[in-house]
């Protein structure tokens, strides 16, 4: 067993266990479930935009593909995108 797993293993007990102890609070004191169900719900809103934002990336992408097979299919070829200051020449 090499001293990294060693440390990885500890490292997920002692969160484990304080994921456990933040729960028992949560169960006894009215502040600390207001403030865990507060913590959750912030969680979830990180995941569900995480979420959005790869939704995104990928239609991104796909209309990307489409426009290029339309372009292709319309004219035979596909212009190249260029910057302004390449149209310019002041690149």
């Amino acid at each position: 067993m090499t001293y990294r797993l060693l440390l990885q293993s500890s490292l997920f007990i002692v969160q484990g266990l304080g994921l456990l102890v933040a729960l028992s609070l949560a169960v006894h004191f009215e502040i600390a479930r207001l403030l865990f169900a507060i913590l959750v719900a912030g969680i979830c809103l990180m995941a569900e935009v995480f979420v959005l934002a790869k939704i995104a990336q990928r239609l991104w992408q796909w209309s990307d593909r489409e426009a290029f097979a339309i372009l292709r299919f319309g004219t035979g070829k596909v212009p190249e995108l260029q910057t302004e200051t390449e149209e310019r020449g002041e690149a």
